[in-house]
């Protein structure tokens, strides 16, 4: 993600969340995009031996289409002022070549919705 984007602290940054389930490419998601740059948590669809095996039996951290993480969402919050509070661990922010391990994002009314509706399946289902 380019600087301008960054999640911060300060809850600025990401913009649009949208939730993706693509039967094709085995996989479910949400993407938080602004300006091009995206932030997503997705999850498989199914899972085998062989990502059981990696560690890949669940969900996956990607940031801007590059760098990935598995795992690594130690809490969220959704405030009442649609603001998605994500706290990572150290070594999934640093994985991520993100500056910090706490974030705010506004994701709007409609983000809102999408985080509401999936997020906690995404970080606990396997």
């Amino acid at each position: 993600m380019g600087n301008s984007t960054k999640p911060d602290q300060e809850g600025r940054g990401l913009a649009q969340v949208a939730y993706i389930r693509d039967e094709e490419l085995n996989f479910e998601g949400l993407v938080m995009e602004d300006a091009g740059d995206t932030f997503e948590i997705q999850r498989s669809l199914t899972i085998d031996d062989q990502d059981r095996a990696l560690g890949w039996d669940t969900y996956c951290l990607v940031l801007g289409g590059g760098p990935t993480f598995y795992g690594g969402v130690l809490g969220w919050h959704l405030s009442e002022d649609h603001l998605l509070h994500l706290s990572l661990s150290q070594e999934a922010a640093a994985e991520l070549g993100l500056p910090g391990t706490r974030f705010a994002f506004p994701v709007g009314g409609d983000g809102a919705q999408a985080v509401r509706a999936h997020l906690a399946r995404l970080l606990t289902e396997s």
